[in-house]
C-alpha cells in the first residue's frame, strides 16, 4: 500500500465514516477534512476535529503504519506539533508529538473495503501497456469525454508554462514566441533542437527586417543555419545577400553540423522547411495576430497554405538538383503538426494571460474540430478498445498515457477510479 490512496481515500471520504471514535475510544467528529498539503509539512491543513467535547483546529496528518511518525522524524520536527488527528491504516505504535503529548490516532482498516486496497494493488503493480489494460473492456466509456476534457486543459497548461518561458525570455514579444514554436515543430523530433537554436541565431525581429523579397528571408534562414553554399546561380545571388546582411548586422551562423537529413524523407529536409518558413512569413509577417482573428481551422489552414518559391521545385538541398519536379507545399499533416503544438496552445495561452474566456474556448473548439493525430501512442490506445474521435481526444490520450499511465497516477485519473472504486 501506499500513502497516497490514504491521502486519497480521506480526500474523497471513501472509509466508513459511522461512529468514528480514536484508538483509546474517544469520540470523533470531523467539522473539516482539511486541504491537502502537496509541499513539506503535515498532509492536510487547516482541519477542524471534534473529539469528545473539545473542538480542535489544526493539521491531519496520514501514515500506513503509526511508527512511520517516528521513521520519518516527525517527533523532532515543530512543523507537526499542531497535528490534531493522526490517522493511520494500522495502529501499530502510540506516538507522541514533539512536546510529549500523545497524538489523538484514528486506525482505519476496518473502515477500508478490501476491495480498493487490492485494486489499487493490481494497478499499481501492473506490467501492461496500460495499467488497466485487462479492465479496459469491461469499462462505460460514457463518461471518459468529459475527462479527457480536464486531461486536455490539463496538457494545455503546461504547454502555457513553456510559453511563460518564452515570453520571459523575449520580453513577452507573442510574435517571436509563435516564430519560434512554429520552428521548434517545423523540425519535428529530428531537428526540433536545432531549429530551436537557429531561432537563437536568427530571432524573428531580425528576419522580419527582410522585407523586400522571399529570397532575403531564405538567404538568411539558410545562412544563419549554415547550409548556404555558392553552388549555382540561385545560391550564389542568396550567399551575396546573406554576405551583406552578416556584415550589417554582425550575424554568427551556426555550424551546419546541428542538422539531420539521413534517414528522413526529402520533404522534410530542414533546407526546405526553411523555404516554406522564408514563403510562410513573406506573405503574412504578422503570423499571431492573424492566428488570433482566426475563427476555424479552415481559416488558419489557409494562412499556412504556402509553397516554397520556385527554386525549390527542383531542389531539396541548396546548389543540388533533385530530378523530379515537385512543388514543396507544406503539407496537411504538417500543417496539423504546427496547429496542434504551436498555434492552439498560443491562443490559448493569450486567453489566459486576458482573462479572455472567448479566447480559451475558442482554442478548445479548434482542437475538437481537428482529426484525430496518428502516432505510436494512439494505434496502441485503438488496439485497448479506446479510438480517440478528434485531437482533443488524441491530446487527452497522449497526456493520459504520459503523465498519467506511465507515472501510475490511477487515484487522480477517472478510469482509474472507476476500477477502484466501483
Amino acid at each position: 500500500m501506499k500513502e497516497e490512496l490514504l491521502h486519497h481515500v480521506w480526500k474523497t471520504k471513501r472509509f466508513d465514516l459511522d461512529d468514528l471514535r480514536t484508538v483509546d475510544g474517544e469520540t470523533i467528529s470531523i467539522k473539516n477534512f482539511g486541504l491537502h498539503n502537496h509541499n513539506a509539512g503535515p498532509d492536510f491543513l487547516d482541519a477542524r476535529v471534534q473529539i469528545d467535547t473539545k473542538l480542535w483546529a489544526g493539521h491531519i496528518e496520514i501514515h500506513i503504519n503509526a511508527s512511520d511518525w517516528k521513521k520519518h522524524l516527525h517527533h523532532h520536527d515543530e512543523a507537526y506539533n499542531n497535528v490534531i488527528l493522526h490517522v493511520v491504516y494500522n495502529n501499530d505504535k502510540p506516538i507522541a508529538n514533539e512536546n510529549g503529548q500523545q497524538l489523538p490516532t484514528l486506525e482505519l482498516k476496518e473502515r477500508i473495503p478490501e476491495k480498493y486496497l487490492s485494486d489499487y494493488r493490481r494497478l499499481t503493480q501492473s506490467l501492461n501497456w496500460v495499467p488497466c489494460a485487462q479492465q479496459l473492456p469491461q469499462l462505460d466509456q460514457k463518461k471518459w469525454p468529459f475527462f479527457f476534457e480536464r486531461v486536455l486543459v490539463s496538457r494545455l497548461m503546461k504547454k502555457k508554462e513553456r510559453i511563460d518561458a518564452l515570453l520571459q525570455k523575449t520580453k513577452n514579444d507573442w510574435e517571436e514566441v509563435l516564430y519560434r514554436l512554429l520552428l521548434r515543430y517545423m523540425g519535428l523530433k529530428v531537428n526540433g533542437a536545432a531549429f530551436e537554436t537557429l531561432a537563437d541565431h536568427l530571432p524573428y525581429a531580425l528576419l522580419k527586417k527582410q522585407v523586400e523579397s522571399v529570397e532575403e528571408k531564405e538567404s538568411i534562414l539558410l545562412g544563419q543555419a549554415g547550409i548556404l553554399e555558392a553552388k549555382d546561380d540561385y545560391t550564389t545571388h542568396l550567399a551575396a545577400l546573406y554576405k551583406h546582411q552578416k556584415n550589417k548586422f554582425s550575424l554568427l551562423p551556426m555550424t551546419g553540423v546541428e542538422w539531420k537529413f539521413s534517414r528522413l524523407r526529402p520533404a522534410n529536409f530542414p533546407s526546405v522547411r526553411m523555404a516554406q518558413i522564408a514563403t510562410l512569413y513573406h506573405a503574412t509577417p504578422k503570423l499571431f495576430n492573424a492566428f488570433i482573428h482566426s475563427d476555424s481551422v479552415t481559416a488558419i489552414e489557409k494562412i499556412l497554405d504556402v509553397t516554397a518559391s520556385p527554386y525549390w521545385d527542383q531542389h531539396y538541398l541548396p546548389g543540388k538538383e533533385s530530378a523530379a519536379t515537385r512543388k514543396k507545399k507544406i503539407g496537411q499533416t504538417t500543417k496539423q503538426v504546427l496547429i496542434i503544438n504551436a498555434v492552439i496552445p498560443l491562443i490559448f495561452a493569450y486567453g489566459i494571460t486576458l482573462q479572455d474566456e472567448a479566447l480559451k474556448e475558442k482554442a478548445l473548439d479548434l482542437f475538437s474540430a481537428l482529426p484525430p493525430e496518428k502516432n505510436n501512442i494512439l494505434s496502441r490506445w485503438k488496439e485497448h478498445g479506446v479510438k480517440a474521435q478528434s485531437a482533443a481526444q488524441s491530446q487527452a490520450l497522449i497526456e493520459l498515457k504520459t503523465d498519467y499511465c506511465d507515472n501510475y497516477n490511477c487515484l487522480n485519473c477517472q478510469i482509474g477510479q472507476q476500477i477502484i472504486f466501483s
